[in-house]
């Protein structure tokens, strides 16, 4: 039997490097895309970083094609999947399958800091889409709103709608 002898890509990045983004409310803080088909050969994952300041969240939502790992490292608060709260710690990792409604609350007093992975990739595009660029090390913008064509962002993305969550409950 032969042997696939193809050698993978290795990378390694900087606390600062990836594409930074200024997120829009309600998580505002900021989103930098650690690895995407953009500057990656694979087109199985994308992976970046969040951070939340207190008293954000990201919205209540699910992913029709995608599945999600966060991994918090910072702060605390909790996620809401599918209607159940459930505490958020340095340590804490949430595995979100496909249609799974979630969203995540900064409840603490400090930033939340999580690291995601998206498969197939597709989150880093409502990144782009709905973010402003970030420079490492620059003060936040004013709050600002999410484009008006968000709803096709995040349609192209990947995303499901409400109506689609509600549909697999019945699966």
């Amino acid at each position: 039997m032969d042997k696939d002898l193809t050698k993978g890509a290795a990378m390694v990045l900087g606390p600062d490097d990836g594409e930074s983004y200024w997120q829009p409310g309600p998580h505002r803080g900021y989103m930098t895309v650690k690895l995407s088909p953009h500057n990656h050969p694979s087109n199985m994952f994308s992976m970046g970083i969040q951070v939340m300041p207190p008293g954000c969240h990201v919205r209540d939502h699910g992913h029709a094609r995608n599945d999600e790992v966060l991994f918090i490292y910072e702060g605390t608060g909790r996620c809401v999947i599918d209607g159940i709260t459930h505490k958020l710690e340095p340590g804490s990792t949430v595995v979100l399958g496909r249609y799974v409604e979630h969203s995540i609350h900064n409840d603490g007093t400090g930033d939340m800091k999580f690291v995601w992975f998206f498969t197939p990739p597709g989150l880093e595009q409502v990144v782009r889409a709905a973010g402003r660029v970030r420079q490492p090390g620059t003060p936040a913008p004013e709050p600002f709103d999410r484009p008006d064509n968000i709803a096709q962002i995040v349609e192209q993305a990947g995303y499901a709608t409400p109506a689609e969550i509600r549909a697999s409950w019945k699966r």
